[in-house]
């Protein structure tokens, strides 16, 4: 019983905090952003669309799939658990606003390539900065999910993946 009222306790004084701590990455909106000059790198080649995206997303779904259904989908996929706090007045708009933004980031419903402001390549990159810098989970969301913060391992692992994924991405950039 007591560490039930502890847990709660730490999660409401997180949450009390959390308007103060750093959230998803800076509050960088991207409504009014030209993404005019990506265009170009939005649009994958045929070789690229028929055979290495494939190849990407099976290994994606193998390996790092279930890294991110644990540690990113509640703000970047589908929340499977609505947590109780989530009905505490303030709290659902702040958690709605907190998802809606990540979605605009990075949207992992579809598997790879994501559906995203960026090309393939640029998530794949700003993933693997992630697995070498951190910054994800948000510092708040990490406060009342304590198991969400990535392990070494699987920050090697996303690391690994994201630069092999480069590697084949920029290789047939090269080819073109």
């Amino acid at each position: 019983m007591r560490t039930i009222i502890s847990n709660k306790y730490i999660v409401i004084v997180g949450l009390v905090l959390s308007p103060v701590l750093v959230c998803a990455h800076g509050e960088v909106s991207h409504k009014n952003e030209i993404i005019e000059t990506k265009k170009a790198t939005m649009q994958p080649s045929n070789t690229m669309r028929t055979m290495i995206l494939p190849d990407i997303n099976k290994t994606f779904i193998t390996d790092i799939k279930p890294i991110f259904e644990k540690k990113c989908f509640d703000c970047h996929a589908d929340i499977k658990n609505i947590p109780w706090y989530y009905k505490v007045p303030g709290v659902k708009q702040m958690m709605d606003k907190d998802i809606r933004e990540a979605k605009e980031h990075i949207d992992m419903r579809k598997d790879f390539p994501f559906i995203s402001h960026e090309s393939p390549l640029d998530d794949l990159k700003s993933i693997k900065k992630i697995g070498i810098e951190g910054g994800m989970p948000p510092l708040r969301y990490i406060l009342v999910h304590w198991d969400s913060k990535l392990t070494d391992a699987e920050k090697k692992k996303l690391v690994d993946w994201a630069t092999k994924s480069i590697e084949l991405l920029q290789a047939e950039t090269i080819k073109k």
